[in-house]
């Protein structure tokens, strides 16, 4: 195969050595492999001559800055397991409207489906104050929940547009962020093309192995308005046990 050219970033996969689940197939902005040795000359003799050079500590790292975010990568950084059916427990705001149960004539304001009974709720005055109110089961919708305003210092009207701050159950995948647990160890695999000097063409697939590496468990979330959140990742690369060989580079020609 003649000179080639690479112009391309590289699609990752990497697989959890543990579970063998392929946690992310990943389209990368970046995808970097950096060697390093540590090096050292031996000298000696009449003016010190450089007889040797002392080579060791040979080490790989991986980066990748993936172009969609994919809760998948904070995973592999706690080193925990994406929990499907997790649930956790937030703050809500809702604006709602005082309605006015007609057999007691008591006013309460229905909370959407997730909020909390037996747990205590803001409601917002008009003064800018707030008035600490119990959620409890409601009068008028009596398969929701409600904020009850019967012993409220503060007047309300039926009609009257109220925010309320309160406490809501949430359920979807969770990561659990725990100081005792780390990342294990995957594998990861990048793949790019190559193009023929001459041809311009399509020449080759050029395919990077690294069968354990284990993660950096750091992890930076920067949200800002206007901007992608491009999550990035780094990986050790290890020596297999029983192996001197770390990782690979195959050129595969395209056919």
């Amino acid at each position: 195969m003649g000179k080639i050219v690479i112009q391309d970033t590289a699609d990752v996969k990497i697989t959890d050595l543990v579970t063998g689940k392929v946690v992310l197939n990943a389209e990368a902005q970046l995808a970097g492999i950096k060697g390093s040795i540590s090096e050292d000359d031996l000298k000696g003799g009449i003016g010190n001559k450089k007889l040797y050079k002392i080579r060791t500590d040979k080490a790989i790292d991986l980066s990748m800055r993936s172009a969609v975010a994919d809760i998948e990568y904070w995973a592999m950084t706690q080193g925990v397991a994406v929990e499907e059916n997790g649930k956790g427990v937030f703050t809500a705001d809702y604006k709602g409207v005082v309605v006015e149960d007609s057999a007691t004539s008591a006013n309460e304001i229905v909370l959407p489906v997730g909020a909390i009974e037996g747990t205590k709720a803001q409601v917002a005055l008009p003064d800018g104050t707030q008035e600490t109110l119990e959620v409890v089961k409601s009068l008028t919708a009596p398969t929701k929940f409600a904020v009850d305003l019967a012993g409220a210092k503060a007047t309300f009207k039926a009609g009257q547009e109220v925010t309320v701050f309160y406490q809501e159950e949430v359920e979807g995948q969770r990561i659990s962020i725990d100081s005792t647990k780390f990342a294990g160890k995957y594998r990861v695999e990048m793949k790019t093309i190559a193009y023929d000097l001459d041809t311009a063409k399509v020449t080759a697939e050029i395919l990077f192995d690294f069968p354990e590496t284990i993660p950096s468990g750091e992890f930076d979330i920067s949200l800002e308005n206007g901007n992608v959140y491009t999550p990035e990742i780094n990986f050790s690369v290890l020596n297999p046990k029983g192996s001197d060989e770390m990782g690979s580079i195959l050129l595969k020609p395209r056919k």
